[in-house]
């Protein structure tokens, strides 16, 4: 029996417009209805997921910042991690001396150096100013559309043993503590509900969404998917942009007791 379905957004549930279609809105609906729970599985944070879920009638859990918050439908804070301070101060004092533009998620908002790319963030304040105010850091996503610039950083930042860093896509790097990301924060999930790994459904496509993947034995790549994901993939399915996840969900749904055809 599948008890929990966990999404990620972007490139997964979302179709090629960013958006959650009228089809995949009724299916996580149908899907709660049935006693399925849903858990939005994204890098951002809940100001942005929660507006395109509420825009599209849905209210879904949230596993938030690539797995460093998991909150209740209604927002509510049930688990955190944030990035240890001196860490945190070292990577955002060397991503201004670099000149890279950054979005730091925060226990007090979001905050961006380039607040029209991230129009949902506050300008961002001296370094200084954040760490004096005992500000806990969740996640600090790096974006520039100089990918060599990306990638050389990206290979550094890999060297350290206290984060964890990963892409949501070519342009981006995210970085979150070492023992957060979306497959450890989904096993707190289950556990915090009381259900298995078997009873866990997860979808994805991009290298965030590995860990998920490498957790739990039911796992969907869409077609779009990166192809490292689609081999950790028990089964590839249709594109984000032909409601990939609605229509695996539909056949969940129809198959007798609703468990998955796998």
């Amino acid at each position: 029996m599948i008890r929990l379905i966990a999404s990620d957004l972007d490139g997964t549930l979302l179709n090629e417009e960013g958006m959650l279609s009228e089809k995949t809105a009724e299916c996580i609906r149908n899907a709660q209805q049935a006693g399925i729970l849903w858990v939005a599985a994204t890098g951002r944070s809940l100001k942005t997921a929660s507006e395109l879920m509420r825009t599209a009638g849905v209210s879904p859990e949230y596993l938030l910042l690539n797995g460093a918050e998991f909150r209740k439908s209604d927002g509510t804070l049930i688990f955190q991690k944030s990035i240890e301070e001196s860490c945190a101060q070292e990577i955002i004092q060397m991503l201004m001396d670099k000149k890279l533009d950054f979005e730091i998620n925060t226990s007090v908002g979001d905050f961006s150096t380039d607040c029209e790319f991230c129009d949902t963030a506050r300008p961002m304040p001296a370094v200084e100013k954040i760490f004096d105010a005992q500000i806990k850091i969740q996640k600090i996503f790096i974006f520039s559309e100089e990918q060599n610039k990306l990638k050389n950083i990206k290979e550094f930042l890999k060297k350290r043993q206290d984060i964890t860093v990963t892409s949501s896509a070519t342009w981006n790097i995210e970085i979150t503590d070492r023992q957060a990301n979306k497959g450890a924060m989904l096993e707190q999930i289950a556990e915090y509900y009381g259900w298995s790994k078997e009873e866990v459904l997860v979808f994805g496509d991009g290298n965030n969404d590995i860990s998920m993947f490498e957790k739990f034995p039911h796992s969907r790549a869409v077609k779009n998917a990166v192809e490292s994901l689609k081999k950790n993939a028990e089964k590839v399915i249709e594109s984000n942009r032909d409601d990939a996840v609605a229509q695996e969900v539909c056949r969940l749904l129809q198959h007798p007791s609703f468990r998955a055809v796998l």
